[in-house]
């Protein structure tokens, strides 16, 4: 784990296919007046993957586990700011429904807990568990070049993974294995709105008016649990904390500056 600044910690969970460097531009604002911790989730970045490899079936509690195994004992009895982007959102919520960590506040950007999808009988959150499992259950038959393709492009739009650079082509490439794990992780949750509704810390949910029905639609489920969260959307897509990070860090810091701290970014 990457631990950056000085100040109260600030936890941040990037997104599948991605690593904690998706975060360095807001690590540039926040580093003076807080403690940042940058974990590289399972299999992503520069984390190992023989430990996670042995897992018969991924979930949650695990990468939530490793995460808190990266994090000193002297800041984990410190009240957290947690911010979650797309999977590292769905392990954000994972760590705030458990009480695993003490929580000064929950910044999340569409986090994918498809499992609120799976136990809904909504007609619309029915038909969008049936496309996620179906691009689930279809990338590990996949030669790892398509199957990171199918997944960047779900995300984006059609063509957008050939038009990335090389070098991030091949990563992604080599980490593709890994992302069925995390939509297995991320339907079997065994978690419900009343779950959920039991967090009591201030939250800002964000979201992009661009992205996926199948992330727009638990983003509201989740707004409906919480009448006194903020919540914003953002002209952007899924990957609005990476395609469009001025645009929703601004909001983040804005969200921060509000709390009670006795130093603001």
């Amino acid at each position: 784990m990457k631990i950056v600044g000085q100040g109260q910690p600030v936890l941040l969970l990037h997104s599948s296919l991605s690593s904690h460097k998706q975060w360095l531009p807001l690590v540039g604002q926040l580093s003076e007046k807080f403690q940042l911790l940058l974990p590289d989730l399972l299999g992503y970045g520069s984390h190992p993957v023989a430990e996670f490899q042995a897992e018969p079936k991924h979930q949650l509690a695990v990468e939530a586990d490793a995460v808190l195994a990266q994090i000193p004992v002297a800041l984990l009895q410190q009240p957290m700011l947690l911010i979650g982007h797309s999977f590292g959102g769905a392990v954000a919520l994972h760590l705030a429904r458990t009480g695993k960590i003490k929580l000064k506040a929950l910044i999340l950007y569409e986090p994918v807990a498809f499992h609120l999808l799976a136990n809904s009988a909504d007609a619309e959150a029915i038909a969008l568990t049936a496309e996620v499992v179906a691009l689930s259950q279809q990338m590990p038959h996949l030669p790892a070049w398509d199957a990171a393709r199918l997944f960047v492009d779900y995300w984006q739009q059609q063509d957008y993974f050939q038009h990335l650079p090389a070098r991030m082509q091949q990563q992604m490439v080599s980490q593709v294995w890994k992302v069925p794990q995390d939509f297995s992780a991320l339907i079997g949750e065994p978690a419900t709105l009343a779950d959920y509704q039991q967090i009591s810390c201030p939250v800002l949910l964000l979201r992009g008016s661009e992205s996926r029905r199948s992330a727009l639609l638990i983003s509201e489920m989740l707004e409906r649990i919480w009448p006194e969260a903020s919540v914003k959307t953002l002209p952007a897509g899924h990957m609005g904390p990476v395609a469009a990070a001025e645009l929703v860090n601004a909001q983040i810091i804005e969200f921060i500056r509000a709390l009670n701290y006795t130093r603001h970014p």
